[in-house]
């Protein structure tokens, strides 16, 4: 089971994620992109129970996160209050800094980016960013990766990944969940 996590204000229309989803629908691969409560003012304790109703969904099948942006904190709180039973692998698409001063997010922040949580899963992680976003420096996403003991890649030029960037229909992430085992390759 995928389970998709959009960051703050959601994955609109055109969006990587929701043309991944769309694609995994598509090959019926069982996938959830769940509209988490107020995209606009998220609260961290709504979005994580949100998280944990989708890998209840799950019924045992384990789950496969892919987070962009503010998304990738929920998934890491979630890890950290919830523990990663169930969980199969994690992909973070360009988190933002853990230290953003931005007040419609500081419920997530700091993100707790927890290495005892992460083990089980880490070598089935990865965090992607690009050396370029406007929301975290490239030396915070490789201290990030670092410090949560997953993979880190970097994209040039890409910077927030997302549909202003000009990501739009993107392989890579269908790539990832193939070479992790989370869907079959193509």
């Amino acid at each position: 089971m995928i389970v998709l996590v959009y960051g703050y204000g959601g994955s609109g229309e055109g969006h990587w994620q929701r043309l991944l989803h769309e694609e995994l629908s598509a090959r019926e691969i069982p996938c959830l992109f769940p509209e988490l409560p107020h995209p606009l003012e998220p609260d961290k304790d709504r979005w994580v129970a949100e998280l944990a109703e989708c890998v209840a969904h799950a019924n045992g099948q384990a789950v496969t996160f892919v987070g962009h942006s503010l998304g990738c904190w929920a998934i890491d709180h979630y890890l950290t209050e919830k523990g990663a039973g169930g969980i199969h692998g994690v992909l973070l698409v360009a988190p933002p800094s853990p230290y953003l001063l931005f007040e419609a997010v500081q419920s997530f922040m700091p993100p707790p980016m927890s290495k005892e949580a992460w083990a089980p899963v880490a070598d089935r992680s990865v965090l992607m960013a690009a050396d370029d976003d406007d929301y975290a420096s490239s030396d915070e996403h490789a201290e990030m990766a670092r410090t949560l003991g997953v993979e880190h890649r970097v994209v040039r030029g890409g910077r927030h990944l997302n549909t202003d960037a000009g990501y739009g229909k993107w392989l890579l992430p269908l790539e990832w969940l193939g070479s992790v085992g989370a869907i079959p390759r193509p």
